[in-house]
């Protein structure tokens, strides 16, 4: 039987002038707009996350902190050098993991703080000036500034993960139920193209900065400073076009919005098994995310120690933010019933983890591959995959197809996934790294989106601030274990494929924990508070 809400622990409240942006009367046009302007946020966080926490700061940390790392006398030191460069990326590492701590433990606060006043909106432009300004101070890091690096990079990532969470809160408030694959979907593909674009921009700068005139590292300066202006313009349509969803404080509250957030905590604590799919969907979705973190936020870190040269790190990576477009959205379909091309879409995906991976051997046994030949070899497999996705594989995927509700799309996505980390052991060529990163690209969005899209089904939109706070939570903490245990390896054996490989232990993890939510269940349990809701709104 499913549970009965405490239905006096919130009075829903809707402001003069406010409405629930989800409601199904809505005209369609003005529905689609708002759901652009949602996204639009995507395409803005993306460029951070892309150009700078990805692509630019972690090589140019190590860079500008490892000339300060070296021992007294070692500069010419070879060996020093290469200890001092690792030294670095694990310094960088285990910021992260602290910077995402502080944000695990702030989220749900500011997000029960949002539910409760009705900000959810105001709190996200908040923390998007402020981590914005701070992106564009990292222009002032030169040689030597290290501290002052990891301290802007801190506040940055605290920021940007903090506004990750109450835009993600704003989804079942804008879309209609049968929508949220495919608008989560939407943002993500988004996401990847404005980062991408941006991206595209700054390496353009950072690879002719020599025949400009310009030394390299006034190029990923400049990247700084780009990024937090991208940031703050592409926020302007949801600041404009988006609603404020109503608030719903607590009854007999104590007038201290922020002790009724606490006081809401508290209870939603208390209430854990009334909500145990949701709460299994967190520990699920922290396993896994914990090698999706540590992939996307050291993969150059790791590129760069085994003496990738940042060229071919910005190459690679721009490539995987233009690839994680088009699967993103295809991702957003597989689960969908209505759709035609559902089984060429699961053949495609698995083509590519099957054939890449064998194309890797192949290089193996007959010598590296060069980076263009190795692009010319991803399109013809890539070309060939679509060729029999549309001609065989639309048949022959289609009951595995019809198969596949967003919880097992997701976890098709994890297999593959676990893929990369055991590949990335064995590589041995920057042709490899394309790659990898190809791979990477076909399942980073999709399976990320369909998780927001189920955990959005399973959190009662009336809490959804306070929720997705806590699907912060599970987040950011997930963004610890991996980052340190790739440092804490690191520093043991000193061997960045080490480091790498001992992450696919989570994507494991994760799919045997996901296995066991039963999404039907924590729908219905969902539903049934917001109709409690619905009923006190309507009584009063």
């Amino acid at each position: 039987m499913v549970g009965c809400p405490d239905a006096g622990s919130v009075r829903p409240a809707i402001s003069e002038g406010s409405h629930d942006a989800s409601r199904p009367a809505d005209p369609e046009p003005a529905y689609r707009r708002r759901i652009m302007a949602w996204a639009w946020y995507d395409w803005a966080d993306h460029a951070y996350i892309t150009a700078t926490a990805s692509t630019f700061f972690p090589p140019y940390f190590v860079a500008i902190a490892a000339p300060a790392l070296l021992a007294a006398g070692q500069a010419g030191s070879q060996p020093a050098q290469a200890l001092a460069r690792d030294t670095a990326s694990n310094l960088f590492a285990f910021t992260v993991a602290l910077a995402l701590f502080s944000s695990a433990i702030l989220a749900p606060i500011l997000g029960a703080l949002a539910d409760i006043t009705g900000q959810r909106k105001r709190l996200l432009i908040l923390a998007t000036a402020a981590g914005a300004t701070v992106a564009g101070l990292m222009f002032i890091l030169t040689t030597g500034m290290w501290l002052m690096g990891l301290a802007l990079y801190f506040v940055t990532q605290v920021a940007l993960n903090i506004a990750l969470g109450l835009n993600s809160s704003l989804l079942p408030h804008l879309a209609h139920p049968e929508d949220l694959n495919r608008v989560s979907s939407l943002g993500y593909a988004v996401g990847y193209v404005g980062g991408g674009l941006l991206l595209a921009l700054d390496a353009a700068l950072y690879l002719s900065a020599g025949r400009l005139g310009m030394d390299s590292g006034l190029a990923v300066r400049i990247a700084f400073a780009s990024v937090g202006l991208w940031w703050l313009a592409f926020t302007v349509p949801l600041a404009l076009g988006v609603p404020e969803p109503a608030a719903t404080p607590l009854l007999q509250g104590s007038g201290n919005p922020l002790a009724d957030a606490m006081v809401r905590l508290g209870h939603t604590w208390r209430d854990l098994r009334r909500y145990r799919e949701a709460f299994k969907m967190l520990i699920a979705f922290w396993l896994y995310s914990e090698g999706i973190g540590a992939i996307i936020l050291l993969a150059t870190a790791y590129g760069a120690a085994l003496g990738l040269s940042t060229a071919v790190l910005i190459e690679a990576l721009l490539m995987t933010q233009f690839v994680a477009f088009p699967y993103a959205l295809v991702y957003g379909r597989i689960p969908d019933p209505a759709s035609r091309w559902r089984g060429a879409y699961v053949f495609l995906l698995l083509w590519t983890a099957l054939t890449l991976p064998l194309a890797g051997i192949l290089m193996h046994a007959r010598g590296n591959l060069t980076i263009p030949a190795a692009l010319l070899l991803i399109g013809a497999d890539q070309a060939l995959g679509v060729i029999l996705a549309g001609w065989l594989g639309r048949r022959l995927m289609a009951g595995f197809a019809r198969s596949l509700d967003a919880k097992h799309a997701v976890i098709l996505g994890l297999g593959i996934y676990a893929i990369v980390p055991v590949w990335g052991f064995f590589l041995r060529s920057p042709a490899e790294f394309f790659m990898i990163g190809w791979l990477v690209g076909t399942v980073q969005g999709g399976t990320q989106a369909l998780s927001r899209a189920i955990y959005a089904d399973l959190a009662p939109k009336s809490k959804s601030g306070e929720f997705f706070g806590l699907y912060g939570l599970s987040e950011k903490f997930a963004g610890i274990l991996g980052p340190l245990l790739y440092g804490v390896v690191g520093q043991i054996t000193h061997d960045p494929r080490a480091s790498l490989l001992s992450v696919a232990i989570f994507f494991l993890a994760g799919i045997l924990f996901l296995w066991r939510v039963d999404e039907r269940l924590g729908t219905r349990i969902a539903l049934a508070e917001n109709a409690q809701i619905e009923m006190a709104r309507a009584a009063e």
